[in-house]
């Protein structure tokens, strides 16, 4: 692959490979955007800008529509009855207009997710496909619901069988669809003030929840918003796309007198995230680098000319992945790292770039694996973790401090994802030499002492970060130390690290014992990042969530399973296994030929 003088941005990157890398890339972006592009006589993308307060927060109505849905359904679209996918805006209309019509859209549409037999014949259907219901369909069933729900709810939760979980959750679901319908949303005020925005935010600049603004204009106190609202719902209900439409313009211009313009353009940029889904693109994109990856190891020479064409696509799409965070942080106000969701995407995003320096240092291709490898698993468990509801919630009261969350947290944080790759770079190690003939013994250094440096980085970040959040707790709580759970998990970490250094300094372990150690790191990364927090116990126990234990236990499980494999002798080991040296036919005169054959 020839260089074009001048023509490289990256030392070592081809005018080609960039070329070629951001063609696909593009290409790539260009189908997963354009396939959440849903036509409709009703302009609901306008809708969908439109704002609402709701967490602490001004939010658009597209963002309201999302995480309902996919608490709901797990999914951020639905399927209407003529089995077309339709965006999750139109369902919320369907459902807020559902008392207006009699003609039951919104309740024939199969978005309840049931997967428990025993919920199933509660609810008196059968399994299907999809597994998903429409309320219509156990709407005589709804008071066996409540009673069953009412007793599950008396069982300690630490006791609850499946059926009993899964229908408390089916309950929830259905609790939040009845407010949506009803407008009775808990915190969420859909009519702006009167007063224009002065610039400070003050009690008056709260939003009235519907109810309220329509006793209010029972009560002779008309409000030009109220009415406007009104008829957007009315035209929707009444099936009028052209009435919709007007009445939506009308109500945005009370809104730009109403709503400080600084707010408006957060809204409409959380609308633009929302439909770009930029964590979803870069999570499909790593998934094709590590395929080019993949394929690059197989082209033999031309290894390293590949591997630097994919690098420059890792480059790209880790920069998609830092637009992502960029927006994340505009929209919150605060630096990266402010819940569980936000501290994945932050771990994936620094695996990328750790990766991809890796990479322009190595030129084998491994940096590549490990930036689409940690991008990718760092990135679907954020998607797993925005099941739950709203990603930029407003924070708890003891995390509000933005200093600190740029300090402690993010520190703290990347060592995490230093830890992380680490063991990642273990674990190729491992999977290169006992599963391919092809890891030879300069090779194998190479990997390991990437390895190493990544571990020395990963011992300073976290060191730095536990020392300060001893800082923020004795601001906090007055006390620099308290044995709480994530103290001593982030304490585990250090200790770790330190230990993989140790060994390797004393002589104790050599390259297959970095790489079984960094490993069983990324089991102790994993109980300080998620397993602390399981225990429902300590000042640190914000973002709670049983079904992590699951998951945890199986990352666990793979990891000791891994590190055995590690630890198998080296006649396992199929690169590490003798070569036959190939004999060397012996060549004989043909008078000693005859004589050999008297």
């Amino acid at each position: 692959m020839s260089q074009v003088p001048g023509a490289k941005g990256l030392p070592g990157i081809p005018l080609a490979g960039w070329l070629v890398s951001g063609a696909v890339v593009g290409a790539l972006s260009f189908m997963i955007v354009a396939m959440s592009y849903r036509s409709s006589s009703y302009d609901l993308e306008k809708f969908g800008q439109l704002p609402l307060q709701s967490g602490g927060r001004l939010k658009p109505f597209d963002t309201l529509a999302r995480t309902s849905l996919q608490v709901i359904t797990h999914r951020t679209e639905f399927t209407d009855p003529e089995g077309r996918s339709r965006p999750a805006t139109e369902w919320l209309l369907d459902v807020m207009t559902s008392r207006l019509t009699d003609k039951g859209r919104a309740e024939n549409l199969k978005i309840f997710r049931v997967e428990n037999d025993q919920v199933l014949r509660l609810l008196g259907v059968e399994r299907r496909q999809g597994l998903r219901y429409a309320i219509n369909e156990f709407r005589d069933k709804m008071a066996d619901i409540e009673k069953a729900a009412g007793e599950a709810a008396k069982v300690d939760p630490a006791r609850r069988d499946v059926y009993q979980r899964q229908l408390l959750e089916l309950t929830r679901h259905l609790e939040l669809y009845i407010q949506i319908a009803t407008l009775t949303l808990p915190e969420t005020g859909l009519i702006p003030p009167e007063t224009p925005p002065t610039g400070e935010e003050t009690a008056d600049d709260r939003w009235l929840t519907f109810q309220e603004a329509m006793v209010a204009t029972r009560e002779g106190r008309s409000n030009p918003a109220t009415e406007a609202f009104g008829r957007v719902l009315l035209a929707y209900a009444q099936q009028k796309p052209a009435d919709f439409n007007k009445h939506v313009d009308a109500y945005q211009e009370i809104l730009q007198e109403r709503v400080a313009a600084p707010a408006m353009a957060k809204v409409r940029m959380e609308q633009v995230y929302n439909a770009v889904n930029p964590i979803y693109l870069a999570c499909v994109l790593y998934v094709c680098i590590l395929l080019a990856t993949l394929a690059g190891w197989m082209m033999g020479d031309k290894v390293i000319a590949v591997q630097r064409g994919v690098l420059a696509a890792t480059i790209m799409v880790a920069t998609i992945h830092t637009a992502a965070l960029l927006m994340r942080m505009y929209l919150q106000g605060r630096p990266p790292v402010t819940n569980l969701y936000s501290s994945a995407v932050f771990i994936g995003w620094g695996c990328a770039w750790l990766g991809a320096m890796i990479e322009w240092l190595d030129k084998r291709g491994a940096g590549n694996a490990i930036a689409a490898v940690t991008g990718f698993l760092s990135l679907l468990i954020a998607q797993f973790l925005g099941a739950s509801g709203d990603t930029l919630e407003m924070l708890q009261a003891v995390l509000d401090t933005n200093f600190w969350l740029a300090t402690h947290v993010t520190c703290i944080t990347l060592g995490y994802t230093a830890s992380f790759v680490a063991g990642f770079l273990g674990i190729g190690y491992v999977l290169w030499g006992v599963c391919t003939p092809w890891m030879s013994a300069e090779g194998g250094k190479a990997l390991v002492k990437k390895t190493y440096g990544v571990v020395c980085f990963a011992t300073l970040l976290s060191f730095v970060g536990t020392v300060l959040g001893g800082i923020w707790a004795d601001q906090s709580w007055g006390r620099f130390w308290g044995w709480d759970p994530k103290e001593n998990g982030a304490l585990l970490i250090v200790l770790w690290n330190a230990l993989i250094l140790h060994a390797r300094w004393g002589g104790m372990v050599r390259d297959r014992g970095v790489a079984v150690l960094a490993i069983l790191g990324n089991i102790i990364t994993a109980w300080s990042w998620f397993g602390t927090n399981q225990l429902s116990v300590g000042l640190h126990a914000y973002g709670f969530d049983q079904t992590l234990a699951r998951s945890l236990r199986i990352t666990w499980i793979a990891h000791l399973a891994l590190a055995g494999i590690g630890m198998l002798p080296a006649s396992c080991w199929w690169s590490l296994r003798p070569k036959a040296v190939p004999v060397a036919p012996v060549s004989r005169s043909p008078k000693v030929a005859m004589a050999g054959r008297r």
